[in-house]
C-alpha cells in the first residue's frame, strides 16, 4: 500500500468516527491484514477497511429486484478513470421499450452514467463494478442494473484509496446486531428486497436468549417484533429499560450471530482473494476503459 494511500485511510478514519458511529456494520469477518470492502444489500452502504479496521462508508445504489446485484466474494481487478460506457444489449432493449433513443456507447463525460471512474470487481466478463454517477439523486437506492453505483465525489474518493487487489464481498444482511458503548444491544432490522428470505428466526432466538443469560439483563421481545413490521433500518434498543429518548451511547460493535469461525472462513477463503503479485498493475489514472455495467 502506497504512502500517500495511508494518509488517504488515516484521513478516512477520523472522519468515521464522527460521522458514521451509528452505523451498523455487517456482520462479517474482514480481512485482518490489507484493505476490504464490503457491500451489505440491505442497508444500500460500502464499508471500507483497513487492516481490520473501519475507516469510511459511502452510500451506495445496488441491483434492481429483477437485476440483483450478485453476492459472493471477489477482488478489485481494475480501476479505470473517465470510462467509455458500452451499453449491455438488455439496456439498449430497455431504450427502445420506453421510446428513447438506443445508444450503443456514451463518452467520457457528464452524460456518462458510470460517472467519473468505474472501479471494476470480479472477472471482466461481469461487468460488475464500483462507479460514479451522472444522477447524484439515485444514491442510495435499489436501482441499478447490478453494479455499486456511489455519488461521483465518493466513487472519486474509492478510487484513490482502493488498490487492485483489494477484497470485495458482497452480502445480503437484513436484520443486523450491535452493541453501543453503554452495553445497550440494538438490532436493525431492513427491508428483503431481494425477497431472499434471509432471516433465521430460530437462530436469532438463541442469540438473544444467549445475550440476555451472558448480561443478566432482560431482552424486550415485543420490541423484535415491531422491528421486523416495519423493516425501516432504524435502531431499536432491545436492552434499554425504556423505549423514550433512547440514543446510542459511544460507538456501536457488531454482535456476531451470523458470520462462521474464522477458521472455517480462512478454510474457504477464494482464490478472487488472494492478492495479486507485483506484476498486477492498475490501469493509468487517465485511461478510458470499455464498461459495460451501470
Amino acid at each position: 500500500m502506497k504512502f500517500s494511500s495511508l494518509l488517504v485511510a488515516a484521513g478516512m478514519l477520523a472522519a468515521t468516527v464522527s460521522s458514521h458511529a451509528m452505523t451498523p456494520e455487517p456482520d462479517v469477518l474482514v480481512s485482518s491484514t490489507g484493505q476490504h470492502l464490503v457491500v451489505n444489500l440491505p442497508q444500500t452502504r460500502v464499508f471500507l477497511y483497513q487492516d481490520g479496521t473501519l475507516v469510511n462508508s459511502y452510500p451506495v445504489a445496488v441491483g434492481k429486484m429483477i437485476t440483483n446485484t450478485p453476492t459472493g466474494n471477489y477482488a478489485i481487478t481494475g480501476i479505470y478513470r473517465n470510462p467509455v460506457w458500452h451499453v449491455p444489449k438488455s439496456i439498449q432493449e430497455e431504450m427502445a421499450r420506453a421510446g428513447k433513443p438506443v445508444q450503443t456507447t456514451v463518452a467520457a463525460g457528464p452524460d456518462n452514467p458510470l460517472g467519473p471512474v468505474f472501479i471494476r470487481f470480479g472477472e471482466a466478463k461481469l461487468g460488475l463494478g464500483f462507479h460514479g454517477t451522472n444522477q447524484p439523486a439515485s444514491v442510495p437506492g435499489f436501482r441499478s442494473h447490478g453494479c455499486v453505483r456511489l455519488r461521483s465525489e465518493n466513487a472519486l474518493e474509492l478510487a484513490d484509496w482502493v488498490d487492485i487487489g483489494a477484497a470485495v464481498t458482497i452480502s445480503y444482511q437484513t436484520t443486523l446486531l450491535s452493541e453501543d458503548s453503554a452495553g445497550e444491544l440494538w438490532l436493525h432490522a431492513y427491508r428483503d428486497s431481494y425477497k431472499k428470505d434471509d432471516l433465521v428466526p430460530q437462530l436469532l432466538a438463541e442469540t438473544l436468549l444467549n445475550w440476555q443469560h451472558e448480561n443478566q439483563r432482560p431482552i424486550h421481545g415485543k420490541r423484535v417484533d415491531q422491528a421486523f413490521r416495519e423493516r425501516n433500518g432504524k435502531p431499536v434498543c432491545l436492552s434499554c429499560k425504556s423505549t423514550q429518548n433512547n440514543r446510542i451511547t459511544g460507538t456501536l460493535n457488531v454482535v456476531r450471530w451470523l458470520s462462521p469461525p474464522q477458521e472455517i472462513i480462512e478454510e474457504q477463503l477464494p482464490d478472487e482473494l488472494q492478492p495479486l503479485d507485483e506484476n498486477s498493475a492498475r490501469a493509468p489514472r487517465g485511461a478510458q476503459s470499455k464498461q459495460k455495467s451501470a
